[in-house]
């Protein structure tokens, strides 16, 4: 009996001295997936807290694609270079706000993300709304003409190169994924016959950045997620009632609903998502990841 228990515990402990397997070698040496973000406060998951101040949170729709996508990648991981108020130039350059004059802006951060990590399974970039709503008061939905021509030009001259570079950066069978948002102005429908016109304006003013945005991504052989549908952000015709205000068209129940933009004080306006917003801006990037490619 001794011998036999012997011979047992020197199998075993010659197989715990062996050399494992070359595959689990790999996967242990390999590092963990990594989920990247780019783009503005929406990537960051801000909201506003009681007393109306932006706070970037975990209920983002980074955190709602990281939840789904760790069910099949093991141990991933989620890392968001983005800030509040970002647009293309800043995320282009960097600059104040996001990173202190002088300083990589989130492009180039991303780059060196890329080249070194070796395990990055999806790149999402949301960017271009802060050049174009700037332009527009939350109030009225005035936009001033040579604001509105700047912003664009402004995306149309760095978006390209954003989505080319990231598109070069990442793994040729990483997904990248472009972003297009909902219509917050659709807000002033709430406030009588002007707002009504204003949020109608709108429509035209967002869809056409969405289309500019989406087409220069597609160019660059990015993927375009497009949360406007979840939002039905163009279905003037059907109802819904919305508290407090009656009858209104479903796009702007759902702006008023997933969105803070149509809040009292001290909140008041803010294009920001709710959680529930946030997950249909979550689920649009997932929509596009499980269509066939």
């Amino acid at each position: 009996m001794f011998a036999a228990v012997c011979g047992w515990l020197a199998l075993l402990a010659a197989d715990a001295l062996a050399p494992a397997p070359a595959s689990q070698r790999a996967a242990a040496s390999q590092p963990a997936p990594l989920y990247l973000a780019l783009g503005d406060s929406l990537a960051a998951g801000m909201q506003p807290d009681r007393q109306g101040t932006d706070r970037p949170t975990s209920q983002g729709y980074v955190n709602v694609v990281t939840r789904s996508l760790a069910r099949s990648h093991s141990g991933l991981q989620s890392r968001t270079l983005s800030c509040g108020g970002a647009t293309s130039i800043t995320l282009l350059h960097g600059g104040e706000g996001c990173r202190p004059d002088g300083e990589p802006g989130q492009l180039e951060r991303a780059e060196d993300i890329l080249a070194t990590h070796g395990n990055t399974v999806l790149v999402t970039v949301d960017i271009g709304d802060n050049d174009i709503e700037a332009c527009i008061n939350r109030d009225t939905g005035a936009a001033g003409a040579a604001c509105l021509r700047r912003g664009e030009a402004a995306v149309r001259k760095n978006l390209p190169e954003i989505a080319r570079r990231l598109r070069a950066a990442a793994p040729p069978a990483t997904p990248v994924v472009g972003l297009v948002d909902y219509d917050q102005f659709l807000s002033l429908w709430l406030h009588g016959a002007n707002g009504r016109g204003a949020a109608r304006r709108s429509l035209a003013t967002i869809g056409h950045l969405n289309e500019l945005v989406a087409s220069i991504y597609r160019n660059a052989g990015i993927t375009v997620a497009d949360a406007s549908a979840r939002f039905a952000t163009e279905d003037l015709t059907h109802r819904r009632t919305l508290a407090g205000h009656g009858s209104v068209p479903l796009a702007v129940y759902n702006i008023c609903t997933l969105t803070w933009a149509c809040s009292s004080a001290p909140i008041g306006h803010d294009d920001h998502a709710r959680p529930a917003g946030y997950y249909q801006l979550g689920q649009a990037i997932l929509d596009v990841l499980r269509a066939p490619r």
